[in-house]
């Protein structure tokens, strides 16, 4: 699958490439992100972004992992992702890439995102690693992950950054509980993957930036409506059955 998008909404100008392995952004000027990334996570001022497809560790037949900061950092060059560039890794294809987008007033909220549900888990369920392991125990996997960047043309401060990091969440969360998929180890309804990761972008901003991004906010409904449609649309074209 090869797509390329040009993204164009006042001080907020960017590329979007998807391509067999992998989406990327890539920001005419630096944003400043809030993440879990694996690579660059945090909050932090970034150049780019990265979501790597690997392969799934199906049956614990690997066991020997390369470091995943340094995989993504040598793909994000690879690629020529402009430094310092925040990345992710997902085990689902890249067929599940979708985009949505919100513009309301000028302002312009963006989703990008790829779905995998082999993974779908429910907050609480009784887990097998500690963090370390994740990537280098024999039995884990790089499983189908929902890998999501949604971002908007209006500068946010930290607080506003964490608020639209919370709503983006629950509106995955909503999707999933809306279509009946259920936890693989619990059958609880599934409130996301076990690997899921999150970035949220907006302009570098002179002064604190807007302070609100909660669902009392327009701004927080446009994050969470935009969420809400690129996923509903990735497991439709990608994975239609995801319940039971």
């Amino acid at each position: 699958m090869k797509t390329e998008l040009e993204i164009n909404a006042g001080n907020m100008s960017f590329d979007c490439r998807c391509g067999d392995d992998y989406f990327s952004l890539s920001f005419r000027t630096p944003v400043r992100a809030l993440s879990s990334a694996v690579l660059n996570g945090g909050l932090s001022g970034i150049s780019s972004f990265l979501n790597m497809k690997v392969d799934e560790n199906f049956r614990g037949m690997k066991t020997d992992f390369p470091e995943p900061r340094e995989t993504l950092a040598e793909r994000a060059e690879y690629l020529g992702l402009d430094s310092p560039c925040a990345a992710m890794m997902t085990a689902a294809s890249m067929e599940s890439f979708t985009y949505a987008e919100r513009r309301q007033g000028g302002v312009s909220v963006f989703c990008f995102l790829t779905s995998g549900l082999s993974n779908a888990l429910a907050a609480g369920d009784p887990a097998e690693f500690m963090p370390r392991q994740m990537f280098s125990s024999t039995q884990s996997a790089r499983y189908g992950t929902i890998n999501i960047a949604a971002g908007t043309n209006i500068s946010l401060s930290d607080s506003a950054a964490a608020e639209a990091f919370i709503v983006c969440t629950e509106a995955k969360s909503s999707v999933l509980f809306e279509r009946g998929v259920k936890s693989i180890r619990s059958e609880r309804t599934a409130t996301g993957t076990g690997t899921d990761s999150l970035l949220v972008f907006s302009p570098q901003a002179a002064g604190r930036g807007e302070e609100y991004c909660g669902k009392h906010t327009k701004l927080g409904q446009l994050f969470a409506e935009a969420v809400r449609e690129a996923l509903s649309m990735s497991i439709d074209r990608y994975q239609p059955i995801t319940s039971g």
